[in-house]
């Protein structure tokens, strides 16, 4: 359930009292669960390697043949390389392979990515989708597989992608090894990057993309033995660096081009933060409640039917 606009006044949750967690709602286990159920199963993962192998082998064919370039490299990348993919409510996700060549390409990337368009077409019923930044190829049911087209020579210190209307500077394996750095040991960062993922995922209106989550996190977050506190604890954090200023808001690239990852208009991030103070009220409320049952549905209302019962 939603906050109506206008139809809810939230209490302040910025209080420097320490919130009294009560013991009977401890869900950590619960927490756990759900990330196993959002997370890419062995099987899907299977179909996901060999469909990757099978769709570079056609890439690299078809450069051989048709084009008058280098034969391209391959490079996993984005949440899947960082281990925070999660399904979405239709049960598939988004893979992002990189298409890399070691020379700059002598045509333009609009026309480097209409090769890379021409050698997937029909590799699914699909026929292949020409976006800005990419083309995705989608098989149905399961995943769909972006390919972004870079170039990078010995001399450049990052790569360039392709875009419609030229080349930009970037480079998602400085991300990933940021990334890297920054997660703890026990996987917790991993598993809240997931969480907030889902969460958003099932909200019915746009809200920040997976990448931007991550950044929030990394930089908010706050450790915990409990999942479920420490996704609160985060989530509060999150929250109070939005600040009252919510409309210059940002979840800055740590990695080149180190760009706003926050892609929301001034409307949607207006709606975007009502119902995320909603989410911290009623996460509050999971958490202060002295019934396990209360807190589970509250989850539940939450992050959906994937969220176990007890």
């Amino acid at each position: 359930m939603e906050p109506v606009v206008g139809g809810r006044i939230y209490k302040e949750l910025f209080s420097d009292d320490e919130i009294k967690y009560n013991d009977m709602a401890n869900l950590h286990n619960q927490f756990l669960k759900f990330e196993q159920a959002i997370s890419l199963s062995l099987a899907k993962k299977k179909i996901l390697i060999t469909s990757r192998h099978a769709l570079e082998n056609r890439i690299r064919e078809h450069f051989k043949v048709h084009a008058k370039l280098l034969v391209p490299k391959f490079y996993i990348q984005g949440s899947y390389k960082m281990g925070t993919m999660v399904m979405d409510k239709k049960g598939t996700c988004d893979v992002d392979l990189g298409v890399y060549f070691l020379e700059e390409p002598n045509i333009q990337p609009i026309s480097l990515q209409k090769n890379l368009l021409a050698a997937v077409r029909s590799h699914t019923t699909s026929r292949g989708e020409h976006r800005d930044k990419c083309i995705r190829v989608k098989y149905k049911g399961d995943f769909d597989i972006d390919l972004p087209v870079y170039y990078k020579t010995p001399y450049d210190e990052h790569p360039f992608l392709a875009t419609k209307n030229g080349w930009i500077e970037s480079d998602p394996k400085e991300l990933c090894d940021w990334f890297e750095n920054c997660k703890d040991k026990n996987g917790q960062i991993i598993r809240l990057v997931k969480y907030f993922k889902s969460w958003s995922n099932r909200r019915n209106r746009k809200m920040p993309s997976g990448i931007a989550w991550t950044v929030w996190v990394v930089e908010n977050y706050r450790p915990n033995c409990r999942d479920d506190r420490a996704f609160f604890e985060t989530a509060k954090a999150i929250e109070k660096n939005f600040g009252g200023g919510f409309v210059n808001t940002v979840a800055m690239n740590p990695a080149t081009p180190q760009d706003n990852l926050l892609k929301l208009d001034f409307d949607q991030r207006t709606r975007f933060k009502e119902v995320f103070r909603y989410m911290l009220e009623e996460a509050e409320h999971a958490l202060q409640t002295n019934s396990s049952k209360k807190a589970l549905n509250i989850w539940k209302q939450q992050f959906g039917d994937k969220f176990p019962v007890i």
